[in-house]
């Protein structure tokens, strides 16, 4: 540190001289010589930024499916296949119940969990679609029947799930057709994957049965590949799409495909999970 230097010469001080002064300017503000830059970035900044709470974007936005060309998907089809029964006759259901939509049948419902990764040890649940059962179309007798718009026999309406798109059929079932997800997940140009593990519940009998991809039986220590469906989110400079992996088995594990493009159509076929 720097400082004024001063010297006095008793010699040249005239005879007879009494008293002699000096003037010291004193500063009684506090100084740090040489470190205020330095406490200010690394000290002061790294604490301010560490008392402010960080931005989180809470906003979610609806991911449309698409085939891998990004043509728009009018509508999903989950089949299930329940050890060989693929009706609501075979697993119990009366016409009664479907004609009249009793409780049993219209609570019974395709749950489909969504989750960060297909590694049960680490992954997270991001969401999950609720699909109730409900009548198609198809499950109506033709006009030329003379009961056309009642529903068909029991054992002839099959185990299966639309959703479709609500601008193009505003009377069918939309529920599950979009995803939706938090907008800074996926970044433009870039994807993410959800893993989509399905069970179904039978609320006339009250079981709940996990699904899998797969209509064979698995070893315990292959099963857990072959639980999950693979749902890629994709961003664009324009919009929000999502496609479901027709190629992906698990671990890099071989095994049968579940998923099935047509025109404007997926159809994701499941099955009850059974265990060698």
């Amino acid at each position: 540190m720097f400082v004024n230097n001063y010297k006095i010469n008793l010699s040249t001080l005239a005879s007879g001289t009494t008293a002699t002064t000096i003037n010291i300017p004193i500063n009684m503000e506090f100084q740090i010589v040489d470190q205020s830059d330095l406490i200010e970035r690394v000290f002061v900044k790294t604490e301010v930024e560490k008392a402010i709470n960080p931005i989180i974007d809470y906003e979610k936005v609806r991911f449309t499916p698409t085939d891998s060309s990004l043509n728009i998907i009018n509508s999903i089809t989950y089949n299930l296949n329940l050890n060989g029964l693929v009706t609501y006759g075979a697993i119990g259901f009366t016409d009664d119940d479907i004609k009249f939509n009793k409780g049993n049948f219209k609570e019974t419902f395709l749950e489909l969990s969504f989750y960060d990764t297909d590694n049960p040890m680490t992954q997270k649940l991001v969401s999950y679609i609720t699909l109730f059962s409900t009548l198609t179309n198809t499950d109506l007798l033709p006009i030329n029947s003379s009961m056309a718009g009642q529903p068909k026999p029991a054992t002839q309406i099959g185990l299966s799930f639309t959703v479709s798109n609500p601008k193009l059929n505003p009377m069918g079932n939309a529920q599950g057709y979009y995803i939706y997800d938090y907008k800074d997940e996926v970044n433009i140009g870039e994807f993410k994957y959800l893993y989509m593990k399905a069970s179904f519940k039978n609320a006339k009998t009250g079981k709940n049965l996990n699904l899998m991809v797969e209509s064979t039986p698995s070893s315990i220590d292959q099963l857990i590949h072959k639980l999950y469906t693979r749902y890629k989110l994709i961003r664009t400079t324009n919009s929000f799409y999502y496609q479901i992996d027709n190629t992906y088995h698990g671990n890099g594990t071989s095994g049968s495909n579940n998923v099935a493009y047509s025109t404007n159509n997926i159809t994701i076929n499941l099955y009850q999970i059974l265990a060698l």
